[in-house]
């Protein structure tokens, strides 16, 4: 699990201009590093080429390994050669006359990249020309001519957590010396990077998981274990719905507006709150693993409309709540899996909305965790070989439009297992809590903010126990589906 700390420092005599020299060299070397690699140059001869031609002079070796390493990172991303170093829009800026070329070279300037060496030389390991000293609140840079440059950290008494953790990466780095850190300085921040050792498997529930369905405005989450009557038979333990609509609103201001910004910063840390949140609920209940729904749904037009483009490719913050909840989950030891999401929406709306007093989506997320517990594998249809295809299967329509590209195994599967209960067109709808309100026990909580008053994170979290067992009837029906695919 990678850990990165970035917090300002204050500047000291001396180590600005050191800095900006530094960086504008780095930066030259990276430029060329990543123009030579697209041109065909292998790795091994990158180094040598480098140091003969004038970009490699005046740089320490360790900066230079440092960025060619950079270097390669973006190769192996963009192997085209299609990196605007300094950004597309001031690239657009300056090339339309709107910044001057001062502010085109700061733009370009790349922070310092000094890559981590755990068994760097010196009393401290975890990197050549960083050391860490904590006790202090600083870290010192080892500059050119054998200068050492204290940098001085903003730690306030509010980053305790910060402080716990670089104390104990210094500790492990004076000890074990086993753990590289990367370190990045521009101009006002410094970034410290380093793996976290993974953490001991928690001592969770067997056969008791906490499922999550995620939605641009939504997010449902069940409990659910094993119901030990019978196989296919399951139990919700808990369930709950977090509603977070007010970031989907459309504001009507550009994307640089203070506003916009303002309410992207509110987004994303509300959802790493939620993120804490649910991790917390995994400990809570001590279950042995998180399930989530595995989504590949890329910035792409999805054939619905404009609303529903921008809800999937830039509303909904899938990095913002699913890299934290990770990261969380790891810290924790708790597993996290990934479930094929066919149908969960329409077979738990249908199935398990009435049944178990459950609205959207968390029914659907009900319907994650069963198959989690029971996985239902459906094997791909076999294909006549001796059957020809037909002559106009790969011919436009006369109305223009092409035929339905034929679905997967896995999806053709949960669509046979949804034919065969025969849903009519009303039970395809979805359950919302007004639906479910009559069933529900006086006394349930309403929406709530999730952390105070100002939060935009709403929670709903009923508490009733266990549920009787369920899902036995359904998972009959899937291995019905499935021995009839074979």
């Amino acid at each position: 699990m990678t850990r990165t700390i970035k917090l300002r420092y204050e500047p000291i005599a001396g180590f600005a201009e050191v800095l900006a020299d530094q960086r504008r060299r780095q930066g030259r070397l990276i430029r060329s590093a990543y123009r030579c690699l697209v041109a065909g140059m292998a790795q091994r001869d990158l180094y040598a080429a480098l140091r003969a031609h004038p970009v490699g002079q005046g740089l320490h070796t360790w900066l230079t390994l440092s960025g060619m390493k950079k270097a390669s990172a973006l190769f192996s991303r963009h192997p085209g050669g299609k990196v605007v170093f300094g950004g597309r829009r001031a690239f657009l800026d300056r090339a339309q006359g709107r910044m001057s070329r001062e502010e085109w070279r700061s733009a370009m300037l790349m922070p310092l990249y000094v890559e981590g060496h755990a068994k760097s030389y010196g009393l401290q390991g975890g990197n050549h020309l960083v050391t860490l000293d904590i006790a202090s609140d600083r870290v010192i840079y080892h500059g050119p001519d054998g200068r050492d440059f204290p940098i001085k950290l903003c730690l306030s008494r509010k980053s305790r957590e910060y402080r716990r953790r670089l104390i104990e990466l210094q500790a492990r780095c004076e000890t074990l010396r086993d753990v590289p850190f990367t370190v990045t300085i521009n101009a006002a921040e410094i970034a410290l990077s380093w793996n976290e050792p993974p953490m001991p498997a928690a001592c969770g529930i067997a056969n008791r998981v906490l499922a999550l369905d995620l939605n641009p405005a939504r997010l449902g989450w069940a409990v659910v274990e094993h119901g030990h009557t019978g196989p296919g038979a399951f139990r919700c333990v808990a369930w709950g719905v977090f509603e977070y609509s007010d970031f989907a609103r459309r504001l009507g201001f550009a994307s640089d507006d203070r506003r916009s910004l303002a309410h992207n910063h509110k987004r994303r840390h509300e959802l790493a709150i939620l993120a804490k949140k649910v991790a917390i609920l995994a400990k809570h209940y001590r279950v042995s693993a998180v399930v989530t729904e595995r989504l590949a749904l890329g910035p792409k037009d999805h054939g619905k409309g404009r609303r529903y483009n921008r809800l999937i490719n830039q509303v909904w913050f899938r990095r913002g709540l699913l890299e934290p909840l990770i990261r969380r989950l790891q810290a924790a030891g708790i597993a996290h899996a990934e479930e094929n999401r066919a149908f969960s929406s329409k077979l738990g709306n249908h199935l398990w909305a009435d049944v178990l007093r459950v609205p959207d989506p968390a029914c659907a997320a009900v319907e994650l965790g069963r198959r989690a517990i029971w996985p239902a594998r459906f094997s791909a249809p076999q294909k006549d070989a001796a059957q020809l295809p037909k002559p106009n299967a790969r011919r436009r329509r006369k109305d223009g439009a092409r035929a339905k590209p034929r679905k997967g195994p896995a999806l053709g599967g949960w669509q046979s297992v949804w034919s065969q209960l025969q849903p009519k067109a009303a039970d395809a709808r979805r359950r919302s809590r007004a639906d479910l309100r009559p069933q529900l026990p006086p006394g349930n909580p309403r929406l709530a903010p999730l952390v105070n008053p100002r939060s935009k994170v709403l929670r709903y979290e009923p508490r009733e126990g266990a549920s009787l067992p369920f899902g036995h009837d359904l998972h009959i029906l899937c291995l019905r589906v499935s021995s009839d695919a074979d």
